[in-house]
């Protein structure tokens, strides 16, 4: 066998298997075509931010202004502009919400997802020039917005 392999013929059978091998494999058909098709993409939708401050005071009828820090978190999965930010006193009893000023905060930026930052305004008591008493010792809620 080793002889026959060596000789012409054997090299000659040898390359011709090879060949017939090679374009069994190599030989192949094909069209050519062109696709099309559809997927989907979900847009995501605005979470509210989150807006709140420590409590701060004490506060004294026409007294001076009291700073207080607003922290502003947005627990959605993406960024959120916040514009404006306004605090309104609420009324307890007789202790009415209007009898206090809260300045408003141009913040204007945007939060990032996850993100808590931080803004400063003040908050104060008018003098109404009436009897303000039924605030005294109270501690009072301000409400916080945005826009």
């Amino acid at each position: 066998m080793k002889k026959f392999l060596v000789s012409k013929k054997g090299v000659s059978a040898l390359i011709a298997t090879l060949v017939v091998a090679i374009a069994a494999v190599g030989a192949y058909a094909y069209f050519t075509s062109t696709g099309s098709g559809t997927g989907s993409a979900t847009v995501g939708t605005s979470t509210a931010v989150q807006l709140s401050s420590p409590s701060v005071g004490p506060l004294y009828p026409g007294g001076a202004d009291v700073p207080v820090t607003v922290s502003v978190h947005n627990p959605g999965g993406g960024n959120e502009y916040v514009n404006q930010i306004t605090g309104s006193v609420a009324t307890s009893g007789s202790c009415l919400g209007t009898w206090f000023v809260v300045d408003p905060i141009n913040y204007a930026a945007e939060v990032a997802h996850g993100a808590t930052n931080s803004a400063s305004t003040n908050v104060r008591m008018l003098n109404v020039n009436a009897s303000q008493d039924a605030c005294q010792g109270q501690t009072l809620t301000i409400n916080w917005s945005s826009n």
